[in-house]
């Protein structure tokens, strides 16, 4: 029979065996827990929800381009479009059961709110985007193509140069809006992302900031009256990340 010595170090083995099973069972419960919010989309305790970059409904049509009540972001892809950080978005709606794409890019300072929508899409949800003023450019094909809406009135004519209004009719998207301090681009139902997409999207957006008067005004102050567009008549200089430095 096993002495009381060893009946004592049998207990206390299994004792600590015990505590040892528990402290692995507690770190993969911890880690199935981080993957699961993960998977859900859901924040960390204690961190809000952003709906621009997690699997839940976002009403802000800013963020998605409009022509739905509400999209989640599926995918998202960092990049760099003219030499300024950008962000790809491939976006689903559970009310029109459409998906798009997107292209947001970050600028270095303000832009006039301006919307330009593709005729195509007018009387979907927030298609044309509602702003104080509506203006055609005498421009037919342009016209019969597009809606545009600005909140200041001088600001359609300074951005939609001729040269600016042949790149959104070579290339046709849903919507350009101009907000903040940010350029997205929204393309038609039934886009999903990928490379190709992206690459158009960005070659897009590089060709219209390079074809209008620079609209940025270079501190991030709250627009003047007149709209606060600088009175330059050259484009906005390029930015100073690499293609393949999204990132830096």
């Amino acid at each position: 029979m096993p002495t009381a010595g060893v009946e004592v170090a049998q207990v206390v083995e299994g004792a600590v065996a015990g505590v040892v099973l528990a402290a692995a069972l507690a770190i993969l419960i911890m880690q199935f827990l981080r993957w699961w919010r993960r998977r859900r989309g859901a924040p960390a305790a204690g961190t809000p929800a952003l709906a621009r970059f997690v699997d839940t409904d976002n009403p802000d049509s800013t963020a998605f381009g409009g022509g739905a009540w509400s999209a989640r972001v599926r995918q998202r892809i960092d990049t760099v479009t003219y030499g300024y950080l950008a962000v790809a978005e491939e976006h689903a709606s559970d009310d029109t059961g459409g998906r798009w794409c997107t292209l947001t890019v970050t600028l270095p300072g303000r832009v006039p709110l301006l919307a330009v929508d593709n005729r195509a899409a007018a009387g979907r949800s927030g298609v044309p985007m509602e702003l104080p003023h509506r203006e055609t450019l005498d421009d037919p094909p342009f016209d019969a193509t597009y809606t545009v809406g600005a909140a200041e009135v001088d600001a359609i004519g300074r951005v939609l140069t001729p040269a600016a209004r042949d790149v959104l009719l070579r290339a046709p998207v849903q919507r350009l809006l101009l907000h903040d301090s940010q350029l997205l681009l929204r393309t038609f139902d039934g886009v999903p992302l990928d490379e190709n997409v992206i690459q158009s999207l960005d070659g897009m957006a590089a060709r219209f900031l390079a074809s209008t008067p620079s609209f940025v005004t270079a501190n991030r102050a709250p627009a003047r009256a007149n709209g606060g567009l600088p009175d330059s008549a050259d484009p906005l200089p390029e930015g100073f990340y690499g293609p393949d430095a999204p990132q830096a």
